[in-house]
């Protein structure tokens, strides 16, 4: 029975250091929830926004501090902002990092491997191309990683226009043949504005797609749940691809609200769109991966495999009635 009291006394001793112990913490760290990276003239600007958290009647405030280094190292911009910052960085909380053009254009292996060699991160921020917009005006701003986040998910959804890109999903496509996307954003006139994506091609910015190119490489990598396209809102979409050999073959499942030629228009859109870029040797699509996946042998054999290329393209549509369209069996002739 004494053993027994004691073993309750120590456990109900550390329960109380433990909430003592996690007080202290939370008040003497700095979430990181943004980290925008810019580099001009021979130096990278680092600007990070933190969100300090204290304890108040048992209820957790929050306030946005910002931290802006220049230096000639990502490293030392990092070590310039923990000099400033009077308590721990708290870095495995990142929810998103902001690129601007000329980051990605000239450092993203760098800034890759800064992230890559740190451990405290998580490898599931996302990450965005910021264009045309002032990374530290920005980010003074007091941006907050949900809103921009909110924004790409809802258009995501919505519109087809982006969609949220992750840290770990842009390093496996980088790690497959140097290439990927970034969603893109802007903020003329102090507001937020959604851009599309830009492509990434040998780490370095390749090209900005229009919103409407956009909406057909989420169609293409099946991830378009809503979206209006050549004149006709999409409802629901399912995209397949196989392949054998050099031939693909693409099947669109479709339901729309109204046709307007939209098989026709469509497939003319992606020929044009996958040949753009196909002829300019961008794998688009990553079908040089599946290709090699599938058939070994023809790929080793196969020399300018993106050249090659033959495209089918198959919809499957089904046009949703509207509530005149079902009204009108009840009318008479």
């Amino acid at each position: 029975d004494n053993m027994k009291i004691k073993l309750f006394i120590i456990l109900l001793f550390s329960l109380f250091c433990t909430g003592c112990h996690s007080y202290t913490e939370l008040n003497d760290i700095s979430i990181v929830s943004v980290i925008g990276i810019d580099y001009q003239n021979d130096k990278y600007h680092l600007v990070v926004n933190v969100i300090d958290g204290s304890l108040d009647d048992k209820e957790i405030e929050k306030q946005i501090t910002t931290f802006h280094s220049e230096q000639s190292s990502l490293e030392e911009a990092f070590h310039d902002v923990y000099l400033k910052s009077s308590k721990k960085l708290y870095l495995s909380h990142l929810d998103l990092l902001v690129l601007t053009e000329n980051a990605v254009q000239e450092k993203f292996v760098e800034v890759i491997d800064n992230f890559l060699e740190n451990n405290e991160y998580r490898n599931n921020f996302n990450i965005v191309l910021l264009k045309d917009t002032n990374i530290k005006e920005f980010m003074q701003e007091n941006m907050q990683a949900e809103d921009i986040n909110q924004l790409i998910k809802t258009n995501e959804r919505e519109t087809g226009f982006s969609a949220i890109r992750d840290f770990e999903t842009i390093l496996k496509e980088l790690l497959i043949d140097k290439n990927s996307y970034l969603p893109t954003i802007s903020y003329p006139n102090q507001e937020l504005t959604l851009k599309g994506f830009t492509l990434i091609k040998n780490y370095q910015v390749y090209q900005e797609l229009s919103l409407k190119e956009s909406i057909l490489l989420n169609l293409l990598q099946n991830k378009i749940q809503k979206a209006y396209l050549n004149e006709t809102n999409i409802l629901e979409s399912q995209t397949l691809i196989t392949t054998n050999k050099n031939h693909i073959a693409i099947r669109f499942l479709m339901t729309i609200q109204e046709d307007n030629r939209f098989e026709e228009k469509t497939k003319e859109n992606i020929k044009q769109f996958l040949n753009k870029f196909y002829e300019d040797d961008y794998d688009i699509l990553k079908l040089t991966e599946k290709i090699r996946k599938n058939d070994y042998r023809y790929y080793q054999n196969t020399d300018l495999l993106l050249q090659k290329l033959k495209f089918d393209f198959t919809f499957k549509i089904k046009e949703k009635e509207t509530y005149l369209q079902r009204g009108a069996i009840y009318e008479t002739k």
